[in-house]
């Protein structure tokens, strides 16, 4: 690490929403880099109560010609429900996604470049699907385009939800006081973002908006407008990488 990359947060006070357990790396990126990492985890990652139903799916499923994932935890919820071989095709969304895939020694496809349901739609794999049967692995109420796109295409399309995602509980003037000591925030969907503004104390919610977000893709840039923010900054991906590089460009505070 070059000193001028040790700095390049100096001053800055970042607020991570990301579930608690994927957090850390990101934190501790931002303090390397003279940051400060302030953690409100916003929504928390569970097993779906049909968890048995879910495995029976993901069994039957083995011999369709793609897996697609569509996030890092529908890797770790999917590999808790079925283990052993899955199909020899698989596809994930964005790049993390593709490198919990790639641990476990597995050529992943993957978009170039543009993360999002339409970059993978994008690539000549998915072109010409009709008769294909595909699974999408995702979490409960998760991308809704692929699935429609691809059973345009002739496509056998499945959905597994493997995971729910369940909004945490705050006392309002403690999400005050966090968006008063940052500068700004990181938010990786729509959800989590809807559930800041739900839980956010009517006398802060105007400070909330003029806050700096940083999101994924052009999708969370519009839904963050119609809400009202106005500072969005959206990463190359979302990576952790990435995102330090997004933040790097947001002003220093004075």
């Amino acid at each position: 690490m070059t000193a001028a990359s040790t700095g390049s947060l100096q001053g800055m006070r970042v607020l991570v929403t990301r579930p608690a357990h994927q957090a850390d790396a990101l934190c501790r990126l931002v303090e390397e880099r003279g940051g400060k990492a302030l953690r409100l985890p916003l929504l928390a990652i569970v097993p779906v109560p049909h968890a048995a139903s879910a495995a029976r799916q993901l069994e039957a499923a083995r011999d369709f010609d793609w897996w697609i994932f569509t996030s890092t935890n529908a890797v770790q919820q999917a590999r808790q429900l079925v283990a052993g071989d899955w199909p020899a095709q698989l596809a994930a969304v964005g790049a993390t996604t593709a490198a919990a895939l790639t641990a476990g020694g597995r050529d992943i496809t993957t978009p170039q470049g543009a993360y999002s349901s339409e970059g993978l739609l994008a690539l000549p794999q998915f072109q010409q699907v009709s008769g294909q049967k595909i699974l999408l692995v995702t979490g409960e109420g998760g991308l809704e385009l692929l699935a429609p796109a691809l059973r345009s295409r002739g496509a056998r399309v499945e959905v597994a939800a493997v995971y729910r995602r369940v909004p945490l509980p705050y006392d309002g003037e403690h999400v005050a006081a966090r968006l008063r000591a940052c500068d700004a925030i990181i938010i990786t969907s729509g959800e989590a973002l809807e559930h800041l503004l739900r839980i956010t104390p009517i006398t802060a919610r105007a400070a909330l908006l003029k806050k700096q977000l940083v999101v994924p893709g052009a999708r969370m840039v519009e839904k963050a407008s119609e809400l009202g923010f106005r500072s969005l900054l959206t990463p190359e991906k979302m990576s952790d990488t990435a995102i330090i590089h997004t933040l790097e460009q947001v002003p220093r505070p004075t």
